[in-house]
C-alpha cells in the first residue's frame, strides 16, 4: 500500500530530527533547528509536531517501531506483548543476539544520549522518554512472560526493567565512544540475560 502525502511529510520531518540529533549532537536543538534541517517553515512542521517534545516523542516512537520490526524478522518471533507461545533458550538466545546488535548501531547511541541529555533539562521531553522505556519494557516483558510463565507480574515487570537495563548501559558502554566491546563481553551480556529470561534453567 502506498504511504499517504502526510505520513511521507512525517517521515521526512523524522529523518531530519535524527539527523540534527546524531550529527550536529545539538541536544538544545529548537523547534526552528529541526525546520531549516528539514528545509520546511516552523509552521509546517508544528503542523505535525506541536512542541519539541512532540518531535521526540515520534522520533522515540519509530525508532521502538524500527527495532521491533528487524528483530521479528531476525528472531522470527511475535514480539508483541502478549503474544502467546513459550521461549526456548535457543529462541532467546537468537532474540538477545540481534537485540544486542541492535544496541551496537553508534548512530542511535549519539541519538538518544542527545534526547538523554535534552530530557535532563526538559520535562516534556523527559516524560517522552519515559513513555519509550515503559513500551521498550512492555515488550521485553512479554518475552521474559513466555520464558518464566509463572512469575508474578511484578517480578516480570523488575527482570524486564533490569534486562532493559543492561542493554541500555551496553549500548553506551560497548559503543566507540568508550570501547569496551568483547566478544568475551558479549556472550556474559546474553548469557545474564538468558538467566534473566529463564531462571535456573539456563544454567543447565
Amino acid at each position: 500500500m502506498t504511504e499517504s502525502k502526510g505520513a511521507l511529510r512525517k517521515a521526512a520531518l523524522l529523518d531530519a530530527a535524527e539527523d540534527v540529533l546524531v550529527t550536529k549532537g545539538n541536544a538544545n536543538a529548537a523547534m526552528r533547528d529541526f525546520a531549516a534541517a528539514a528545509g520546511v517553515r516552523i509552521g509546517h512542521l508544528q503542523h505535525y509536531f506541536p512542541t519539541r517534545a512532540d518531535l521526540i516523542r515520534a522520533v522515540l516512537e519509530r525508532t521502538l517501531e524500527r527495532s521491533l520490526r528487524r528483530l521479528t524478522e531476525v528472531a522470527g518471533l511475535d514480539l508483541a506483548p502478549g503474544a502467546a507461545g513459550g521461549m526456548t533458550r535457543d529462541d532467546s538466545r537468537r532474540l538477545l543476539t540481534a537485540l544486542l546488535h541492535e544496541h551496537s548501531e553508534l548512530a542511535d547511541v549519539k541519538m538518544h544520549l542527545e534526547i538523554w541529555a535534552l530530557a535532563a533539562s526538559d520535562e516534556q521531553a523527559a516524560s517522552a522518554l519515559r513513555e519509550f522505556y515503559s513500551d521498550y519494557a512492555g515488550h521485553v516483558q512479554g518475552v521474559v512472560r513466555r520464558g518464566r510463565p509463572d512469575l508474578p507480574e511484578d517480578e516480570l515487570a523488575g527482570v524486564a526493567a533490569a534486562i532493559v537495563s543492561l542493554f541500555e548501559g551496553a549500548a553506551v558502554t560497548r559503543s566507540d565512544i568508550a570501547g569496551l566491546r568483547t566478544k568475551t563481553g558479549d556472550h556474559s551480556i546474553i548469557h545474564t540475560a538468558q538467566w534473566l529470561i529463564h531462571g535456573q534453567e539456563a544454567s543447565r
